[in-house]
């Protein structure tokens, strides 16, 4: 019997010494993962705290199985967080690295300090395997959503060639937006205009919006036609490079999310470092006078770049 606690005893000193041997003071975790994703365009996306249930994994946002995320700080390509897991609270941080071919690296840390008592080390080793593999399907879940430029800028852009060679356009100052019945006018001027020249439209209207001052809206419609019009006080030809480069993106929804989409739009041409040589526009291929409903309201928008 003494034996067999002598051996249980020196079996307990040696599993309790093992917890110092293989464990530093400093229990360390970590996950990471590559996206084709740019840096800023993730940063910029994951500023905003809303997006994040987009890409979490489970019910409730910033909690994953039995682990509680609580955000602390935003900072330029880094959120500071604590992990709550069990009777721990550990200091985490999510970081949004750049890599040499422009894409980037997620990588998520976190560390537990070791206790002093061998046995807790032990737990704490367990403990730690359990958040890196949650940590693990987390960055996970992000990489694979945010690959996906859709979910990013919310539309899938293009390269293809401009169509059109000759427009005729109109341009006004609002001190506010414009509303849609403003710009619904000025497309059915251009359109007057068109048919009394015994023209054809080629293409839906286009429109271009430009904050030119503090409540001062420069507005530019045009519409592609058949030949070159002649230009008025109030009308303006244009000829456009046909065959140029020009960006191309989809988009449905109402004035607003419109309008928020294609400030998205701008984002993408400046985060892969296009060069434009002329302004962007849309193209508004819903007659948005007609079609009540904005929901179903097809907009297309475009970027010539070189």
């Amino acid at each position: 019997m003494k034996k067999i606690v002598l051996l249980l005893l020196i079996l307990t000193i040696l599993f309790g010494a093992s917890g110092y041997i293989f464990f530093s003071s400093k229990i360390k975790i970590a996950s990471t993962d590559n996206s084709s994703m740019k840096t800023n365009a993730a940063t910029r996306y994951l500023l905003q705290e809303e997006n994040w249930r987009k890409w979490w994994p489970g019910g409730n946002v910033f909690q994953y199985g039995d682990i509680d995320f609580i955000l602390e700080a935003k900072k330029l390509n880094s959120f500071e967080m604590h992990l709550v897991y069990k009777k721990d609270t550990i200091p985490a941080l999510l970081q949004i690295i750049p890599l040499n071919n422009d894409s980037t690296a997620f990588f998520w840390s976190c560390e537990i300090i070791s206790s002093n008592n061998p046995f807790t080390r032990w737990v704490q080793y367990f403990n730690a395997r359990h958040i890196k593999k949650c940590l693990n399907t987390l960055i996970g879940s992000l990489k694979n959503y945010i690959d996906k430029e859709e979910n990013v800028y919310g539309f899938k852009v293009k390269k293809t060639k401009v169509m059109d060679s000759v427009l005729i356009s109109t341009r006004h100052i609002f001190i506010n937006y414009p509303d849609d019945e403003k710009i619904a006018e000025m497309v059915q001027q251009l359109k007057n205009y068109i048919k009394n020249q015994n023209a054809a439209e080629k293409n839906y209207p286009m429109l271009n919006v430009h904050q030119s001052g503090t409540n001062e809206y420069e507005v530019m419609v045009a519409i592609a036609t058949d030949k070159l019009l002649p230009a008025t006080a109030e009308f303006a030809p244009k000829l456009v490079l046909k065959g140029g480069n020009i960006l191309e993106a989809g988009f449905k929804g109402g004035p607003t999310s419109t309008k928020k989409a294609f400030e998205e739009f701008e984002n993408y041409k400046l985060d892969y470092h296009y060069i434009s040589p002329a302004i962007p526009y849309q193209l508004m291929v819903t007659d948005r006078m007609k079609e009540k409903d904005t929901n179903i309201w097809i907009t297309k928008f475009y970027y010539p770049i070189f």
